[in-house]
């Protein structure tokens, strides 16, 4: 492989896909050339290659009676940059050698394989944007789009890395301007939703609710109610002591009991004994009256009551616990603290937005200013090559406008104009170029392109539509021209084009029996070498 062929398609197997049995088929690292008849399948190869980097499968390619079909490529690459791209992307190889495997079911499914590892279509699509590209009908659509006209001036020029550079900073100015939209936008809904969030925290504000608070307020309630239980056990026992009008107290008693003492109904050891009594309930009795039953003068029983009762309409108003409870209030402060620093934070954003807004200009103009130099360089470059592809007295002009507004590749508008006979003016290629002409155009972009891009591997399909003659050898003279920088892999029928071939892949159709079945089989046969130039002389140039 040559210093920018990078990577090349080394080999494909194709396995019950469609036409296909079981076939190998190899590569070379130049032009490599599929022909055929009509019909024989040639075209079915590239669709193969296509499936491989991660197009769609489609089970009507899979071999009629077959349960599935095995699409598996082998590619080989010295390249450090390409390893670490596989490695970055957990996809490492070893011995040069990167494998791709595709399996379609009939049923519709399918599974796909990178370096025998399980990914995604993404991947492989991911992989052949970078590496590999096709040129068909799709591709001179394409073409026809501006923004991907710029990305190929940008290629040319060398300003794909700024363009890259502004892309991350014109997607994060986007983003920011949505940011600020929605900022604008939600600012009504904000405030009044700030009215809730305040009320809601004025409710936490009355208790600051904690567990610690809580457990606080529950042991001063039961010291309160144990005091009060104390106190009407005391106006019990003085009851009792002392009597009430209904009935005598124990005093009382004691009384009538020394009056009968006086009588001479007990003897003096007695009598002492019952002073004694006396003595010892009127002690008991002036303990109990004098305990220090009262409560400090800040407490307050009513508000205690009161702040237990709002710790339980808001447990049960946010069915949490206490100390989830503290979480909520927390979170009700944030979002307040939050639409409080609205305005502050919008000003941060406007002022962000303008100096992004300020780069992106600055870069978008760095970039035009690119554009208006190298476009008419390669309008001139064009010009030879699509002259040199039979494009006779047809000349491109491509035009570089500023526009008003920032894209996504800048305030450029890029026009591919062609004048094709002299004198009759310029119009954008899309309303003038014939389908053939679209793609002598796009291949002289390639021939132009091929020394200065990351593509190591060129499919072209349908490159040949509406040629012939010298305008064929001319294309032929293009394709090996591009191949002598990167893998090219073309489809054709015309033997001007074959010539130019390091290696010729021929497809025909047979019909085989099998168990008195008979089936359709495209096989193939690869030349190289002198043997290229033996079947290129076997082509028939009306074919």
């Amino acid at each position: 492989m040559s210093e920018k062929t990078q990577m090349k398609l080394d080999k494909i197997n194709l396995k019950n896909f469609a036409t296909f049995e079981d076939q190998n088929i190899h590569f070379d690292d130049h032009l490599n050339t599929i022909v055929g008849e009509t019909g024989s399948g040639k075209s079915l190869i590239l669709d193969a290659i296509q499936i491989v980097l991660g197009a769609r499968t489609d089970k009507k390619l899979v071999r009629f009676n077959c349960e599935f079909s095995i699409l598996e490529a082998h590619f080989v690459t010295e390249s450090n940059f390409i390893k670490n791209y596989f490695n970055e992307i957990g996809y490492p190889f070893e011995n040069n050698e990167i494998v791709i495997k595709r399996i379609m079911y009939s049923n519709g499914k399918s599974k796909s394989f990178l370096n025998h590892q399980s990914c995604t279509k993404t991947t492989l699509s991911d992989f052949s944007r970078r590496f590999v590209d096709l040129v068909g009908q799709f591709e001179n659509q394409k073409l026809l789009s501006s923004e991907y006209q710029i990305l190929l001036l940008d290629h040319y020029s060398g300003a794909h890395a700024l363009l890259h550079d502004y892309k991350e900073s014109y997607a994060e100015l986007t983003q920011l301007r949505k940011k600020h939209t929605t900022m604008v936008n939600d600012n009504l809904d904000l405030f009044q939703k700030l009215d809730y969030i305040n009320f809601q925290i004025s409710e936490f504000e009355k208790i600051n609710p904690s567990i610690e608070t809580e457990n606080d307020l529950l042991a001063q309630k039961e010291k309160f109610l144990k005091v009060q239980e104390n106190i009407e056990s005391i106006k019990v026992i003085n009851q009792i002591f002392e009597g009430d009008e209904s009935s005598s107290g124990i005093f009382d008693l004691i009384n009538k009991i020394k009056r009968s003492l006086d009588q001479g109904l007990l003897d003096e050891d007695h009598h002492n004994k019952l002073a004694t009594a006396e003595e010892y309930l009127n002690d008991v009795n002036y303990k109990l009256n004098n305990a220090n039953l009262d409560v400090s003068e800040d407490y307050d029983y009513d508000q205690i009551m009161h702040e237990l009762d709002l710790y339980q309409k808001l447990k049960r108003k946010y069915q949490v616990d206490t100390d989830q409870l503290q979480t909520i209030h927390a979170d009700f402060i944030k979002s307040r603290d939050e639409i409080l620093s609205y305005d502050q934070d919008l000003t941060l954003l406007e002022k962000k937005i303008s100096s992004l807004d300020e780069e992106c200009q600055r870069v978008a103009q760095l970039l035009h200013d690119k554009r208006e130099t190298f476009s008419a360089h390669l309008s001139s470059e064009l010009t030879d090559q699509i002259r040199l592809l039979k494009m006779n007295g047809a000349t491109i002009d491509i035009k570089v406008e500023k526009t008003k507004e920032l894209s996504s590749t800048g305030f450029s508008l890029v026009k591919f104009t062609a004048e094709t006979n002299p004198g009759e003016g310029y119009y954008l290629i899309k309303n003038i170029a014939s389908g053939g002409e679209l793609s002598r155009i796009l291949l002289g972009l390639r021939t132009i392109l091929s020394s200065k891009d990351s593509i190591s591997i060129f499919l072209f399909d349908e490159i040949d539509t509406g040629i012939g003659g010298e305008t064929a050898l001319a294309v032929g003279q293009a394709l090996q021209s591009v191949a002598n920088e990167s893998q090219v892999i073309a489809i054709s029928h015309l033997p001007q084009i074959a010539y130019f071939a390091n290696h010729l892949v021929k497809v025909t159709k047979n019909i085989v029996e099998n168990d008195s079945i008979e089936r359709t089989i495209s096989m193939v046969q690869e030349f190289t070498g002198d043997t290229v130039q033996a079947e290129v002389q076997t082509m028939n140039p009306l074919q």
